[in-house]
């Protein structure tokens, strides 16, 4: 059993050394194409760093603490490269290439670096674009404009949103291409994005997709609000959205006759004089006076004035907003109140009670004032108070158990204690029994030695107190032969060892 025990603590101690010394390998690259595969196992064999092959040898792993080192040293070599074909096509070019050589390959160049562009999204697994690039035409009704099309493996469920980037983003590489010319699906067949060429129906959706995120939107405000009054789970709100979606662009003008003002004021005023010729060689003289006669004169004046008013005038143009609200209705239901009734048995149960009116009209006016109500819309608010089917536990949840606590802490504890068994259990007791090999126990004089009996609990047996040495040596060895005859083996061993 000791060399049972020896060998399996070695077996451990060496599993324990081998295990610690292991290399740990982290993933290089994943789902590389066969070509990339043998290009990078061989530049690992160059540079002789270790390395492991799994899925098929799609995935290539090499020891953790040399990943970012390979990855660099491979990208400044260009691997991996992928199954397509970037602007690197250009690198090795003749002067032999045709012109219908050189756009087949940028258009093949163009389509690599789109898909390996479209790649970094963190949901995208593998990405391929197909470009449809028709030649260009003297005649504008000739031409025809481009399209694409997106085939993606996803790893994980893509936003519309990052749908609508990564066509934005292949629309804006491509001259002359249209977003609703892109077309993108994944590998399970689903259409994920497809502009449609109706007008009508297109603006049909949006109209859609703008009423449900207003009506979203009003309902995370109040339903989030509702919540931390009544508590997480005890309110429900539905929020439904009149939305008037068109567009009028209205003139008006308007005179006031009452209110004028000066615009310009304009006067003109003429005066003419005119004297009268004498007859030649006659005069007039008036004896007796100092003044003489003038000669007779006639004067004309003229006066004009112009006054232009301007009449009161005004000019309104209203251009109603696109997507205006025009009635909101909400409806919201809250959970009355619990209580623990104790009976005079000692049961506990529970009580439903439902909210006073006077906190459900707090509630009311609460959902107005977060919803934007205004009366002139004639918006609809309904709050009501019922009984939610529920049970009891989500009523009075039990408290967190403290393994949710102590969870971190469990691996830490468990190896502690697996530390503590071993020793206890298997170092322990191989110490002990390997110190007692080493060290055989001496025989000591009273070891094995019977107790015998006290005189007063014996009867019928001597008085020891008053038996000599030799008389109880004597007793001994008659009443237990076979340890007598132990011991004296093992005195006479010992003489002998001693000679």
């Amino acid at each position: 059993m000791v060399i049972g025990v020896i060998m399996l603590v070695l077996l451990g101690f060496v599993l324990m050394f081998y295990w610690a010394n292991q290399l740990d390998y982290q993933t290089l690259y994943t789902n590389l194409a066969s070509e990339d595969a043998a290009a990078i196992i061989g530049k690992l064999k160059e540079n002789d760093i270790p390395y492991k092959l799994e899925g098929e040898g799609s995935i290539v792993k090499v020891p953790v603490e040399r990943v970012y080192e390979t990855r660099l040293a491979l990208a400044s070599e260009g691997l991996p490269k992928g199954d397509s074909v970037g602007f690197e096509v250009f690198d090795n070019t003749t002067f032999s290439t045709t012109e219908f050589v050189q756009k087949l390959n940028y258009q093949r160049a163009l389509q690599g670096e789109l898909a390996r562009t479209i790649c970094q999204f963190e949901e995208v697994d593998h990405a391929r674009v197909m470009l449809v690039m028709p030649e260009e035409s003297l005649f504008v009704e000739d031409a025809k404009p481009p399209s694409a099309s997106v085939l993606l493996k996803l790893r994980a469920k893509l936003r519309q949103d990052k749908v609508a980037g990564v066509v934005h983003l292949v629309s804006s590489a491509v001259e002359g291409l249209e977003p609703h010319q892109v077309t993108v699906v994944d590998t399970t067949g689903a259409i994920l994005y497809k502009q449609d060429s109706d007008e009508e129906e297109a603006m049909a959706k949006m109209q859609t997709e703008y009423q449900r995120k207003l009506e979203q939107r009003y309902h995370t405000q109040i339903q989030s609000m509702l919540e931390r009054i009544v508590g997480e789970g005890k309110a429900i709100v539905r929020v439904s959205a009149d939305v008037d979606f068109n567009q009028v662009d209205l003139k008006e003008e308007s005179y006031d006759p009452e209110m004028s003002a000066v615009r310009s004021e304009q006067h003109k005023a003429e005066s003419s004089k005119k004297e009268r010729d004498e007859a030649p060689g006659s005069t007039e003289v008036e004896s007796g006076s100092e003044n003489q006669e003038k000669n007779l004169a006639s004067l004309t004046q003229k006066s004009d004035k112009i006054v232009n008013y301007e009449i009161s005038r005004v000019e309104k143009r209203v251009s109603k907003p696109f997507g205006e609200i025009k009635r909101l209705s909400v409806a919201s239901v809250v959970d009355g109140i619990y209580k623990t009734v104790t009976a005079d048995d000692g049961t506990e149960s529970v009580e439903y009670q439902n909210r006073s009116e006077a906190e459900l009209q707090q509630i009311e006016e609460l959902v107005k004032k977060a919803m934007g109500y205004d009366a002139n819309r004639e918006d609809q608010v309904q709050v009501t108070c019922m009984r939610f089917s529920i049970t009891a536990e989500d009523i009075f949840p039990k408290e967190r158990n403290w393994l949710v606590y102590g969870r971190p802490y469990i691996r830490p504890i468990l190896n502690l204690i697996l530390v503590l068994l071993i020793f206890f259990f298997v170092v322990r007791p191989f110490l002990k029994a390997f110190r007692q090999m080493a060290q055989p126990p001496e025989p000591e004089e009273e070891d094995g030695i019977p107790e015998l009996p006290e005189p007063e609990e014996a009867e019928g047996l001597p008085d020891i107190a008053k038996m000599s040495l030799r008389e109880r040596v004597i007793m001994i060895a008659n009443n237990y032969p076979e340890k007598t005859e132990n011991w004296v083996r093992g005195w006479i061993n010992e003489v002998e060892k001693n000679v």
